[in-house]
């Protein structure tokens, strides 16, 4: 029974070869979508869930309880884990992270410039199924170890077994023996390191390079930084609300205005807690997104099969008459049309997996994941079948229903029509495809309008031909000023000036005693040249810079305008913060990431402690800049090679991800516009082709080009004006949402709303025009001749 089913649907698909081939494309194209996109989120949903202790492993973010605080952060204090250990029953074990810039690290006369260097404890390696490589039998932290990843060791020492017990020193750091090797890390894990060395160096670490003012080491209760920590629950399913009331009575022996919260490690990925600190960081919101796009997508490709299959009824109304004169019952006629409807989408799936072959390389690439479907595992062919079954069905059952329903006697006499309800049902799903095209073309013109906004943003400080130089270099560093005469002797360097942080990574946060506070309040601390404002174009809003004050005065700081309305200061000169006095205040000015608020900002003058430079590169002669910069630096450093980043390159980078993102949303947004445009013209064909006698007749009574176009074109034109009025309302409220969690915003304007609704209109009035104008133009003699 099924040969026959499958030959009369063959013979039919080839004799219609339009038809099929516009519900090939679709859901071909549909299909490659979906799968990808799929791929895609179900790699960002797998964050470590591969963890053999996820249910018992939380990372540790704390509050500050004063009124003006802000929410859960994860900076915490360094002897936190030890103590939560000791006070909380509950806490089996922890385990703390430090970051560190590049380093150099050397090793039999060689030098490599490394990254993704972390101090840790020893508990990590159990808490993330730290395993060690093949070659590594195991792995080894105390104070003077380090252990890195399979990939790095190939890559400085040729080979995992040659790395095992070698000696390399990281300069400024000291010497350290290689404990081990241990396997690359998954790419589905929120944590980011390649290189692990004991927590016992934190102070070394931290510190390196910077000559910090306070007199304090990252043990003390008072330094307050990005040390990730994370606890390891005695047990799975505790109360966790218990556990932690428990930490914050710990807590609070030593920081009474701080609480905790608990996060499990398989929400981390995900969550805005960490968001620009530590590891890598996805957004849960964004990934929902694509999975609706896939969705979308392979629903467009469904909705225009279920109404081109309806939409042919009076051509096959005579087949099914037929069928059912000579004994065809009901139900082996949906059969006949669902396996059609196999054949199309299981075609359809053979080419998307060529698409998926052929594009997930490039969208791996694209989205730095690796994305593609794995054939050797079997459960891959069981879900490509049931995307096959579960397809064919969902396009296929109504159009079987509708199709077998018809009576043999009204097909045969000619009297059989498509009724009410099917006329109705194919306006409602065409009436659904242009609810999603204006969706998503009004929703994608605002996601990139809002990342342009942040492209452009002004940073309150000139960055542009601004280098950063990196002054890790000890050689560089105790020279800097004769460094910085140096470099000033060029006539393409404008001016030079240093800073204790890295532009657009933020600084360290300190708790500090404003004014008139009563609690102490974490303040970003920035240890800067005189000259840093002035040079930086950071307009000082009161008071004065510290170029102002003659002879250096290292207890007369400036402020940001955040932190005057964060102490609620009338006015800030005067005021002092512990044991500093303000004497000017600085507009705000964007020095972390932009998609986090500015929060109170202290700035410290000095001489020396630099750990980078800023050089303003001045004319349109970068080379020649570029090339004395390099010479002069190389000729004073003793460990680090040149290192340096443009301002606008590191700031265009932190949004990198944001762009490549908003590309696929946009690439894949136009998929699903060009398989909603094969289903309208697939449409339009059908409309023209059912009333080409009704357009001959008119035609013959005088009706000009025209009128005809427009009787054939106006009823899609006013559903798209009705579906306009539900979808932009709803755009506008939906994405208004979204904008809030920017902190710079666009607004939308209506321009931005009647853009993609005039655009949709012209692009249906193109396709529909050039179908209509065949009808239009054709000779209504044979329009009529069998009337």
């Amino acid at each position: 029974m099924f040969k026959n089913y499958f030959k009369t649907a063959s013979r039919y698909l080839l004799k219609n070869k339009g038809y099929t081939f516009i519900n090939v494309f679709g859901l071909s194209i549909g299909l490659a979508a979906f799968i990808m996109l799929g791929l895609f989120v179900k790699v960002e949903f797998s964050y470590d869930e591969h963890l053999s202790q996820k249910d018992q492993i939380y990372q540790v973010f704390l509050k500050d309880t004063t009124d003006k605080a802000p929410d859960f952060a994860l900076q915490t204090m360094a002897p936190m884990g030890p103590l939560m250990v000791d006070q909380v029953p509950e806490v089996a074990a922890s385990t703390r992270f430090g970051t560190m810039h590049k380093k150099v690290l050397k090793m039999n006369n060689q030098r490599f410039l490394i990254e993704g260097v972390r101090y840790t404890d020893p508990e990590t390696l159990d808490f993330f199924d730290v395993s060690p490589a093949t070659g590594s039998s195991n792995l080894k932290l105390g104070k003077s170890d380090i252990i890195l990843s399979e990939s790095e060791a190939k890559k400085v020492f040729g080979s995992v077994q040659a790395a095992i017990g070698e000696s390399v020193e990281i300069v400024e750091l000291g010497t350290f023996q290689v404990g081990g090797v241990f396997n690359d890390l998954p790419d589905n894990t929120h944590l980011d390191f390649d290189y692990l060395i004991s927590f016992e160096n934190a102070n070394d670490a931290f510190f390196s390079g910077v000559n910090f003012i306070m007199e304090k080491t990252v043990f003390d209760w008072g330094v307050v930084s990005a040390f990730p920590l994370y606890v390891k629950l005695n047990a799975e399913n505790l109360d966790i609300e218990s556990v932690e009331a428990k930490m914050n009575a710990a807590l609070g022996l030593h920081q009474s205005n701080r609480v905790t919260k608990l996060l499990p490690v398989n929400e981390i990925y995900f969550s805005d807690l960490s968001h620009g600190y530590f590891g890598r960081k996805g957004e849960k919101d964004k990934a929902q997104l694509y999975l609706i796009i896939a969705l979308v997508i392979l629903g467009v490709a469904i909705i225009n099969y279920m109404n081109l299959a309806t939409a042919r009824y009076s051509k096959r109304s005579r087949e099914v008459g037929i069928r059912k004169t000579v004994g065809g019952h009901k139900m082996q006629l949906a059969r006949q049309f669902l396996t059609e409807s196999f054949i199309i989408t299981f075609i359809g799936l053979v080419l998307a997996i060529c698409l998926v072959e052929l594009c997930s390389p490039i969208l791996s690439n694209f989205v730095d994941k690796s994305i593609g479907v794995d054939y050797s595992a079997p459960e891959s062919y069981l879900i490509l079948l049931s995307i096959v079954i579960a397809v064919s069905f969902l396009a296929g059952i109504y159009p079987a229903s509708f199709l077998s329903r018809f009576n043999a006697i009204e097909v045969l006499s000619g009297r059989a029509t498509g009724g009410k309800k099917g006329s109705k049902f194919r306006t409602a799903l065409v009436g659904f495809q242009v609810f999603i095209c204006l969706g998503l073309i009004s929703v994608t013109m605002i996601v990139l309008q809002q990342f342009k906004h942040m492209s452009n943003l002004d940073l309150g400080f000139d960055h542009d031909q601004i280098v950063g130089v990196s002054l890790a270099d000890k050689g560089v560093a105790e020279n800097y000023e004769t460094f910085k005469n140096e470099l000033t002797k060029n006539a393409s360097i404008e001016s030079v000036t240093g800073a204790s942080f890295s532009v657009f990574d933020g600084s360290a946060s300190f708790y500090m005693d404003p004014e008139g506070m009563e609690e102490s309040v974490p303040i970003t601390f920035m240890n800067v040249e005189t000259n840093f404002a002035e040079r930086l174009g950071i307009t000082i809003k009161e008071g004065d810079d510290f170029s102002s004050e003659g002879e250096l005065n290292r207890k007369g700081i400036l402020i940001n305008e955040t932190a005057q309305e964060e102490f609620g200061w009338d006015t800030p000169i005067g005021k002092t913060i512990s044991d500093y006095k303000v004497i000017g205040q600085v507009e705000d000015f964007v020095y972390g990431s932009a998609k986090e608020a500015i929060q109170p900002l202290m700035i410290v003058p000095s001489k020396s402690g630099f750990t980078y430079a800023y050089v303003k590169i001045s004319g349109g002669n970068i080379k020649s800049a570029m090339n004395h910069l390099q010479s002069t630096f190389e000729n004073f450093a003793s460990d680090y090679p040149f290192d340096y980043s443009f301002l606008d390159d590191v700031f265009a980078k932190k949004y990198e991800q944001e762009q490549k993102l908003s590309q696929v949303f946009s690439t894949f947004t136009v998929l699903a516009i060009i398989v909603a445009g094969l289903g309208i013209l697939g449409l339009s064909i059908f409309i023209a082709e059912s009333r080409i006698k009704e357009v001959g007749i008119r035609k013959i009574l005088g009706a000009n080009i025209g009128q005809l176009i427009w009787l054939l074109n106006s009823g899609i034109t006013k559903l798209i004006l009705i579906v306009a009025l539900i979808t932009l309302p709803l755009v506008y409220h939906f994405m208004s949402e979204w904008l809030d969690g920017f902190v710079y915003n666009i607004s939308i304007s209506v321009f931005t709303m009647l853009i993609p609704l005039i655009a949709l209109i012209a692009v249906v009035w193109i396709i529909l025009i050039f179908q209509s104008l065949k009808s239009a133009y054709a000779n209504p003699v044979n329009a009529i001749r069998t009337e």
